[in-house]
């Protein structure tokens, strides 16, 4: 698991439910970075509540809505495999 900041505006990480659970609770999806093919990085703004949030989710001390959850699983993959983004 690769969690990193891209840049002060922007954090990537190569994490997938890490990213689905980002989309879930309403953070942007600036792109997905596929030059490494067997790895996918997903980039987001980077919010100011972003690195507690995602240490939360790790520890489990987090909720979300599952099907908030599911269909940003769903949203994810389809754009994984389709080349709607870049």
């Amino acid at each position: 698991m690769k969690n990193q900041p891209d840049n002060s505006n922007n954090f990537t990480t190569s994490y997938f439910y890490a990213a689905a659970f980002l989309v879930a609770k309403g953070y942007t999806l600036l792109g997905i970075d596929k030059a490494d093919s067997r790895r996918f990085h997903f980039i987001f703004t980077n919010e100011p509540y972003r690195p507690q949030l995602v240490s939360a989710f790790f520890a489990g001390l987090v909720e979300v809505n599952a099907k908030g959850f599911v269909t940003a699983i769903k949203e994810l993959k389809s754009l994984m495999y389709n080349d709607a983004m870049s």
